[in-house]
Parts: C-alpha cells; structure tokens; sequence
C-alpha cells in the first residue's frame, strides 16, 4: 500500500477512534486501527468487538492495499506533523512508513486479516434526523446512566418510537431518571423498544460534533448505526429488561414550583459548598413566594440563601442532591422551569416551563 492524503484528514480519522480502540485488551488487534483503501477513499477502521468505527477520506493511490497499525501511536506522530500533505507506504513484512517533509516514521504494524470483521448494518430502517436534534437527546439522558456494572440493564439509554413519530429516550441510575424526546414529523423505525450503550452514545455524542446537518441512524433488533457522509458507527445493544419508567414518574403534583432557572442554578451551587461532606445533600424550604437553600458542613459551617418566587402555595420542605438538580439544570435551555413536588417523600419532577420535551425526577433524600 502507498497513499497521498491531506494531514488533517488523517488527523481527523484517528482521532475518531481514539474513543473505541480498547487499549487495555488482552488481545493487542484491538488497539489498533486498520488503514485500508477502496476505490479512491482510505478507510480507517475501528473495534472493541462492541462498537464498530469506519471512516472514509479521499486519497492519491499508488499502490492499494490494508494494514493494522496502533492507534494512538500514529495519531500522536500525524498530530504532531507541519506539512499539509503526507504519504504512507506499507511493505510487505508489515512495517508502515510516515513521509511529511523532512520527517519520517517506520512502525510496526499487523497483516490486516488478524483485524476483526465488522459487522455489516442492516440500512433497511434508517431514518434521517437533524444533527443539533440528535445530539441534543442524547446528552439529555446520557448524564444520568448508570455505572453500577451489576444494573447490565440500566447502563444505556432506552430509546422507543413513542407514536410512531416521536423518537424518546430515557435513562435511569435508580437515584434519577431523564426523558427527551422530538417529534420528527415522519415515521420513526423502532420496531421494539432498545437500549444503546452508554459508551456508544458519548461516542456518537462526539462524532456529531464534525457531522452534517442531518445524519441517518437505524435501530434494528440487535444493534445501533449511525451514517454521515464520511463516518459510519454501529453498536451491539445491551440486552434486558429496562424498568417500566412511566411507574416513576409522577402523574400528577400537588405543588408547582415556578423558578428562574439562573437563579435557581446559582443558588444552589453557592450553598451547595458546605453540602460536600453531605453527599451534597441541600434543604429546600418552600412557602409563600419564597423558597430558601440550607446545606449544613459538620466540619465548616452552614450556608443559607434565599430568592424570590411566585409561589403561594403550601409549605413543603424537602431535600435534594444538589449535583443531580445542577446537572438537569445545565440541560435546560429556557430561562424559566418549574419544579413539580408532592411532599418531603415524593420524587421532585424538574422540566422547562412552556416545553414538554423533556423532564427529570430526581430522588429526594433526608437532610
């Protein structure tokens, strides 16, 4: 193999992988990217055996062929290059040579038929979505995934075709739970409910970043994909039952609590410095157009804020992590959001005020 390709465009491949290569495998093939040519494009191919990754790049093509080379390694030395144009040769003892300017490189690389076969995506039922959009779901729900390795079931976000129209997702880490959903206005292909990994979405997340306007995604009965005019993903599904989320979230309120989501947020970010030793527990004391922030250090000291609201119903006083109502906050992209609670017991339901796109319940705990 011997190609001419843009430095940046290489560049970019690579660092597309850096995320999936599993560097602490004890297969060593999976810490490494495979640099393969196909008409006038270099792909560059990369697995953990979960996830998949193909980029593709045009490219000058001397001579075609395939080669498996340590991800990181040639990202950190393409990285480092000052020449817009390189050129990689591959010999036959699998040795891979980096030309920019006066540099170059010779690494070792690997036969490209110990790289492992990436499945083939069934494309039958993609359906486009915008970009901004997508991305948006899912940093919506990624947040509150679980990491506790022994919930399998809950460590990836559950996503549905809610009317046929509407593409909803929903994570859980049994403390809180997320919903975002949109309408796209055309059919949605889920034929069953699925759940994606947590680790493929943060992947997706980042990749969406350089994508076009839209992309095209599919969720079929065993994996994810996701297409755009230079990069293709797919994901295994985690199998399992996802917990019947519409029991947690309550119906109705008893108490809406109308805030203004600046205040609100920096509020709690102030009192919350002497809830840290608390498991950043923070005290909500709501009454007659007023809502006061109490966190308590026994080591520190206490901390009291409190603001303004247009509230006047009952009395409630509850508590809440503070880090988990700052993380839905940040979500928020309107300036005002209501707090549903029922009582001190009650899971709190935080959401846009004029929006109903998307919610959060949060767990209270005892202060």
């Amino acid at each position: 193999m011997k190609i001419r390709l843009q430095t940046q465009d290489l560049v970019k491949a690579l660092y597309r992988v850096q995320g999936i290569v599993d560097k602490k495998s004890t297969n060593p093939i999976l810490a490494h990217a495979l640099l393969e040519t196909k008409d006038n494009l270099l792909e560059v191919r990369a697995t953990d055996l979960e996830i998949g990754l193909t980029a593709s790049y045009p490219v000058a093509i001397e001579e075609p062929g395939a080669i498996a080379v340590q991800a990181k390694q040639l990202y950190e030395i393409v990285k480092a290059l000052n020449t817009p144009e390189l050129t990689l040769e591959a010999s036959e003892n699998h040795w891979i040579t980096v030309k920019s300017g006066k540099s170059e490189f010779r690494l070792i690389g690997t036969g490209a038929e110990d790289f492992p076969e990436l499945p083939e995506p069934d494309t039958s039922s993609h359906f486009a979505i915008e970009t901004a959009t997508f991305s948006t779901l899912i940093e919506q729900t990624i947040f509150c995934v679980s990491h506790d390795d022994t919930r399998h079931h809950l460590g990836g976000v559950y996503c549905e075709a809610a009317d046929g129209q509407t593409l909803r997702m929903v994570s859980t880490d049994g403390h809180r739970l997320a919903l975002s959903e949109s309408n796209l206005n055309e059919h949605v292909h889920i034929e069953n409910p699925v759940i994606v990994p947590r680790k493929a979405f943060h992947e997706v997340k980042r990749l969406l970043a350089d994508a076009g306007a839209t992309v095209e995604v599919a969720f079929t009965a065993r994996s994810f994909h996701l297409k755009t005019d230079t990069f293709e993903l797919s994901t295994r599904l985690i199998e399992g039952k996802f917990p019947e989320y519409n029991q947690v979230i309550p119906v109705s309120a008893s108490k809406e609590v109308p805030l203004n989501r600046g205040l609100f947020a920096e509020a709690l970010k102030r009192v919350s410095l002497l809830s840290q030793g608390r498991a950043w527990g923070v005290k909500l004391e709501i009454q007659n157009e007023q809502v006061e922030f109490i966190a308590e250090d026994p080591e520190f000291g206490t901390a009291k804020e409190v603001i303004e609201i247009p509230y006047k119903g009952e009395p409630l006083t509850i508590g809440f992590n503070a880090k988990y109502l700052l993380d839905v906050l940040g979500l928020i992209q309107t300036d005002d959001v209501v707090f549903q609670l029922t009582d001190d017991l009650s899971p709190g339901v935080l959401r846009p005020l004029d929006k109903k796109d998307f919610l959060a319940v949060v767990m209270p705990v005892r202060i």
